[in-house]
């Protein structure tokens, strides 16, 4: 990474941050709902068999509508299972977001208390956290390069949609080699394709 890239980064994690920390819980709520309900009026998440959510930090949407949407309509649904050590992550089956499905792990994420594995080849859409994105569907991660070493064992037909709050749209996010980015970012005020991106609806 050259160390302009590395600097605009850190300027946009800064910016970003402090707009998440100045949301309330009810504005948080709301944007919450917003966002989801638009994703989950998405052609790809319909078409969907197989779909992986992220578990929400504090500061980020809340998916349980989703979640909620996948079980009613007999979706699969996994979510990921973080190897810390190995700087890894693969997705388990879940099949609610309840307390004996799930448990807090050291660094206060939510992960699933067992589960059968998912082949990454099997998911036909991913829901990808992260601090910010454009409309390129360029993506600013929390620097640990987890979701990018993951989105590329995708098949090439699995779609990725990147959630957030508008706040965590910028005009440009750097990239490097090795970053990934996503096929559509859903917000609670829009939905954006990213420019050549191979999904559309």
């Amino acid at each position: 990474m050259n160390e302009q890239n590395s600097q605009q980064k850190a300027e946009i994690r800064r910016a970003v941050l402090a707009k998440l920390a100045a949301m309330g819980d009810e504005q948080r709520h709301e944007g919450s709902v917003a966002a989801c309900s638009r994703l989950t009026a998405l052609e790809v998440f319909q078409h969907a068999s197989v779909v992986m959510l992220y578990m929400p930090l504090a500061s980020e949407v809340d998916l349980t509508p989703v979640a909620i949407r996948c079980f009613q309509t007999g979706k699969t649904v996994c979510v990921p299972l973080v190897d810390w050590k190995r700087r890894d992550m693969e997705p388990v089956e879940v099949t609610s977001f309840d307390d004996h499905v799930m448990e807090v792990d050291e660094h206060g994420l939510r992960m699933p208390r067992g589960g059968a594995p998912i082949p990454p080849d099997l998911l036909d859409l991913v829901v990808v956290p992260g601090l910010a994105f454009d409309a390129h569907g360029h993506r600013l991660g929390r620097g640990g390069g987890y979701y990018d070493r993951f989105l590329g064992r995708l098949r090439r037909t699995a779609a990725t949609v990147g959630l957030g709050f508008d706040v965590q749209i910028t005009d440009e996010v750097p990239v490097n080699d090795g970053d990934v980015s996503v096929d559509i970012v859903v917000t609670d005020r829009r939905v954006t394709h990213a420019r050549g991106s191979r999904t559309r609806g």
